[in-house]
C-alpha cells in the first residue's frame, strides 16, 4: 500500500493512505471524500487512479497554496506521482510519498490462470496462506507446512528480504525531512 512518510514530533512517521483521496493542506493530511468536494479542491488533494495495471497517485493543487514536487513547482497544478517523490506544500511542509509496501502473510486471493511458487514448484491454491513478494510481486507459499518465502534470507526471485517483521527498506534522510 502506498503511503507518506512525514515527520511527527522530529521523528519520521508512516501515514498509510488507505483511501482514494486525502487532504494535503494540512499536517498530518486527512481523508477527504472521492470524488473531492470542490472546496477540497481549493488546496492540495492527492487522489488514487485506479487503472487495469495497478493504482496511480496524482496530485492535484488549487490555487491557495504553492507546491513543489522534486523542488520543481506544480506548474500545471496537477502531476502523477513516482516512488520517493518529495512534495513540499506550502504553510505545511514535506512529505515523502512512497509505493513500497511491506511483506505481509494472507490468504492467496486466486488468479484467473493457475500460480505457481517460484520456490517449490507447487501450486498455490485460493485462500492459502501465502506472501506477495513486495518487489517482484511473485506469490510464494507461507504456512506451518510450507515455508517458501522464509526458507532463505531473500525472495527466490529477487534480492528482496524474507524477514517478516524487516520493515520498510526506504526511509527519507533526516536532514531533507
Amino acid at each position: 500500500m502506498a503511503h507518506l512518510w512525514l515527520s511527527v514530533e522530529d521523528q519520521r512517521a508512516v501515514f498509510p493512505l488507505e483511501g482514494a483521496a486525502f487532504s494535503l493542506s494540512a499536517h498530518p493530511p486527512r481523508r477527504i471524500p472521492a470524488p473531492p468536494c470542490k472546496e477540497a479542491l481549493g488546496g492540495v488533494a492527492l487522489l488514487r487512479v485506479e487503472k487495469p495495471d495497478g493504482a496511480v497517485w496524482v496530485i492535484v493543487a488549487g490555487t491557495d497554496q504553492t507546491v513543489h514536487v522534486n523542488e520543481f513547482p506544480l506548474a500545471l497544478g496537477i502531476r502523477v506521482l513516482s516512488d520517493r517523490d518529495r512534495i513540499w506544500v506550502s504553510n505545511v511542509g514535506a512529505f515523502f510519498f512512497s509505493t513500497e509496501t511491506l511483506a505481509t502473510v494472507e490468504p492467496f486471493p486466486g488468479a484467473e490462470q493457475k500460480i505457481f511458487c517460484p520456490r517449490c514448484k507447487l501450486e498455490i491454491e485460493e485462500g492459502c496462506t501465502s506472501v506477495k513478494c513486495p518487489q517482484c510481486s511473485r506469490w510464494h507459499h507461507q504456512s506451518e507446512e510450507m515455508k517458501c518465502w522464509t526458507y532463505t534470507r531473500h525472495c527466490a526471485l529477487c534480492p528482496q528480504p524474507t524477514d517478516l517483521d524487516t520493515g520498510y527498506r526506504w526511509m527519507p534522510e533526516e536532514s531533507v525531512m
